[in-house]
């Protein structure tokens, strides 16, 4: 599982709409377009789907095609095949100054297995960090999809429990980009423990 308690920024990509739940709660939907960053200086549009309990028709008149919005909530990651998808269950939705910069940013919850060997390595400045990636594994219809994401900590230290086939619980801050016209998910990880969801499950 890989959840952001994020505030996002960004452009409303497709008309607002009032939609019933199975119980019959109405929810705002839409889509919005963020600018995040390619790696080569560049910005490429990533669509996030949007979701919000309650709604009126006047409550989405302000919400036009092309209005930049600053939005909370949780962030959560669907992957199809080898595509990332974003949508975000929002918690308050403002009209935001239209020269604002686009951007996605939070706090990142993750659990997983490890993925790569952990690895301490020097920066050019010889300056210690910690590097690794790892995946959470999910249902998409029948069939299991791996959500990869790479991690991050500035210090030489390294847990015992940090081993290639661990599970983990992380927690830090979200980097978010593009990589080869691909999502990228990352963390620089504040917080991590061991972790087992077999332990989970039977608990």
């Amino acid at each position: 599982m890989i959840k952001g308690n994020v505030t996002l920024c960004g452009r409303i990509s497709h008309t607002a709409t009032l939609r019933p739940n199975k119980q019959g709660e109405i929810f705002t939907n839409f889509t919005v377009k963020v600018g995040l960053p390619t790696g080569v200086g560049e910005t490429k549009d990533c669509v996030v789907s949007i979701r919000k309990k309650g709604g009126t028709p006047e409550e989405l008149e302000p919400y036009l095609i092309e209005t930049i919005v600053e939005i909370t909530g949780i962030l959560s990651f669907r992957k199809s095949k080898e595509d990332v998808y974003l949508n975000l269950t929002a918690e308050s939705i403002k009209i935001a100054d239209e020269n604002k910069s686009e951007f996605i940013s939070g706090e990142v919850e993750f659990y997983g297995k490890i993925g790569t060997v952990p690895e301490v390595k020097d920066d050019k400045h010889g300056n210690k960090y910690l590097y690794f990636s790892a995946f959470s594994s999910d249902r998409s219809g029948e069939e299991c999809v791996f959500t990869w994401m790479r991690f991050i900590r500035f210090s030489g230290e390294k847990e015992e429990f940090l081993e290639k086939g661990n599970g983990i619980h992380l927690t830090g801050t979200l980097d978010i980009l593009f990589y080869n016209d691909r999502l990228s998910l990352g963390c620089r990880f504040k917080e991590v423990t061991r972790w087992s969801k077999e332990k989970v499950e039977n608990e």
